[in-house]
């Protein structure tokens, strides 16, 4: 039986990507890829497909409220994590909401293929980079969601008000965010503080995109 899959990411290169290289196995077809968490729940929802494959940086609505939302409708579902950056903390709540799947996107290509075929067989799946932070110590104070795309928007060069037009939010709270921000990593600059976070891994070059 041929297995349907949805992709959810707003960046159409990746799923281009992910859709070819799933090519490989015979039995899944990538139903609709689609750009935004709102779309996936509907998706998701309508279509009940056998697998999500969900990006956590998301417009609409992050990957963690994609799969809590999506699996009510869709309880026999399965769901795959696969994202370029995420709070460890956000990570530990994917693995308590009982997400059956997570996988960095610097993993290689063969392994984001075999732990969909994994998972499509009823297994739990960790990629090696996630279970890496997943058993190491937090070494910076824990960031919210949306301190994290308060932070993306920073290091994607917008000013307090144009990161407010985009996250539905007022310049006050961006303000107060970026300064949470820089007193939860000691610095005082941005510039510093998009250093500290690359290197707490919760920035990439994809996320920056």
């Amino acid at each position: 039986m041929t297995k349907r899959v949805v992709i959810a990411d707003d960046h159409a290169f990746v799923s281009w990507g992910l859709s070819k290289a799933l090519t490989v196995l015979d039995d899944i077809e990538v139903s609709i890829c689609v750009t935004n968490g709102i779309e996936a729940i509907a998706e998701i929802r309508k279509s009940k497909p056998h697998l999500a494959i969900i990006d956590y940086n998301m417009p609409g609505a992050n990957g963690l409220e994609v799969f809590l939302e999506a699996k009510r409708w869709s309880p026999e579902t399965r769901f795959i994590l696969l994202t370029g950056a995420a709070p460890t903390a956000t990570l530990h709540q994917f693995v308590d909401a009982g997400i059956h799947g997570l996988c960095l996107k610097d993993a290689s290509e063969t392994e984001i293929v075999e732990i969909v075929r994994q998972v499509l067989k009823g297994q739990l799946v960790v990629g090696k980079s996630i279970a890496a932070l997943l058993r190491a110590p937090a070494d910076h104070a824990p960031v919210t969601e949306r301190e994290l795309a308060v932070l993306q928007a920073i290091a994607r060069g917008h000013t307090n008000a144009t990161a407010a037009a985009s996250l539905g939010i007022s310049p006050k709270t961006v303000d107060s965010h970026r300064t949470s921000l820089m007193r939860a990593f000691a610095v005082n600059s941005t510039a510093s503080l998009i250093v500290a976070a690359m290197k707490a891994g919760l920035l990439d070059h994809e996320s920056l995109r």
